[in-house]
């Protein structure tokens, strides 16, 4: 396992742009990219929706994965909609690699209300399973506080309202190399 492996654990809101990110950090690094809907399409495919059942294999699922790639020495981005309440699950993903002697670093991803419902309707979101209409986002944020950062974990936070995907990648990129 090489002990320098990295996982970047990229959250935020529904629609604020965390694959994007994603993609232009793995365009510039040797990153994979474990996008949070892969394993809900997986799951999805065999448990309904939003079961106890669904959100546990989906879980399961998730940590599996980066434990593996831990194991491995491959270094990872994570992008995932944290809301209070999902601090175990933050928990175990980080654990992974920091048990395997890689190291972690949390990435916060915000933009205003009113350009995540603009982003909302982008085509590319509808290949993913994504919500791709305004009122069941406004919904989503109504209901849950996806706009905090993960207690216990410093997280550099980037505004991408007034920030390209690439520009944010690049600055990811600079706090990796610290």
């Amino acid at each position: 396992m090489n002990a320098r492996s990295q996982l970047v654990f990229l959250y935020g809101p529904p629609a604020v742009g965390k694959l994007t990110v994603a993609e232009e950090l793995a365009q510039r690094r040797s990153f994979r990219v474990l996008h949070n809907h892969v394993t809900i399409d997986a799951v999805v495919t065999v448990l309904p929706f939003g079961t106890e059942a669904f959100w546990g294999a989906v879980g399961r699922l998730r940590r599996d994965l980066v434990a593996a790639a831990a194991r491995e020495g491959i270094d990872l981005v994570y992008t995932y909609v944290f809301a209070p309440g999902d601090e175990p699950h933050v928990d175990a993903i980080a654990a992974a690699y920091e048990e395997a002697g890689g190291t972690v670093t949390f990435v916060q991803l915000v933009a205003p209300i009113d350009e995540l419902l603009r982003r909302v309707g982008n085509a590319s979101r509808s290949a993913h399973g994504k919500i791709t209409e305004p009122e069941p986002l406004q919904r989503l944020l109504s209901e849950h506080d996806v706009f905090t950062s993960i207690p216990g974990r410093e997280s550099l936070t980037i505004d991408l309202g007034v920030m390209s995907a690439a520009e944010a990648a690049e600055l990811i990129v600079g706090r990796l190399d610290v």
